[in-house]
């Protein structure tokens, strides 16, 4: 939900299933499209060497296109093209999900090329997570601040919250949020309920579940 888009999902490199997917080009038949697969199967058990949980789409029943499509979908961090015109220059496409940048990449070390792009890929994507968390978070510290952000803005409120059940049921009546997040380490922020004016131990992150 994080970081999917109009294409389907869009995984980080550590929890992919598979991080990487070589897509084989097959030329015109007679054009040396005997070479394509054997190419693709090294450059495969190059990177499962190297620790890349790499995968072979070999299925002779759907074209390249339908390939790039459905693994996108799947969320694959990166996709490697491969094709006779690859094999000649020694070298391969690669494609990052997340941005859907191309780059041809040497197949001499490009084990080490593909372990950079992912952490890349993991770096980045955790960044843009965080920037959408502080872009829609609000700190408030009146009922009434609290009930415009919802009008508004929504996202995450941070705002003190006396514990009981009762008084969150009045939020959720009134504004559709209720705690999301009891926060379990760092500062407490100790202070007055939001809605009640009771004692609060600490902040909580409200939001509207949908």
């Amino acid at each position: 939900m994080t970081y999917g888009d109009e294409s389907g999902l869009v995984l980080p490199a550590k929890v992919a299933p598979y991080q990487g997917v070589i897509v084989p080009i097959p030329p015109p038949k007679g054009d040396g499209s005997e070479a394509v697969l054997p190419n693709a199967r090294e450059v495969l058990a190059v990177l499962r060497e190297a620790g890349v949980r790499a995968h072979l789409d070999d299925r002779d029943t759907q074209h390249p296109g339908f390939k790039y499509a459905d693994w996108e979908m799947r969320g694959v961090p990166l996709r490697l093209e491969l094709g006779p015109r690859d094999i000649e220059k020694d070298q391969c496409v690669l494609v990052r999900r997340d941005n859907r940048e191309k780059a041809s990449t040497p197949l001499a070390g490009l084990a080490g090329r593909v372990r950079v792009l992912l952490d890349a890929v993991q770096a980045d994507l955790l960044g843009r997570a965080r920037k959408f968390l502080a872009d829609n978070t609000t700190r408030v510290a009146s009922w009434a601040e609290f009930k415009q952000v919802m009008a508004d803005k929504r996202g995450f409120l941070v705002a003190g919250w006396c514990g009981e059940p009762d008084c969150e049921a009045k939020i959720k009546e009134e504004t559709k949020a209720t705690v999301r997040v009891i926060p379990l380490e760092g500062h407490a922020r100790p202070g007055a309920c939001v809605r009640c004016g009771r004692p609060s131990p600490q902040e909580v992150y409200f939001a509207q579940a949908y």
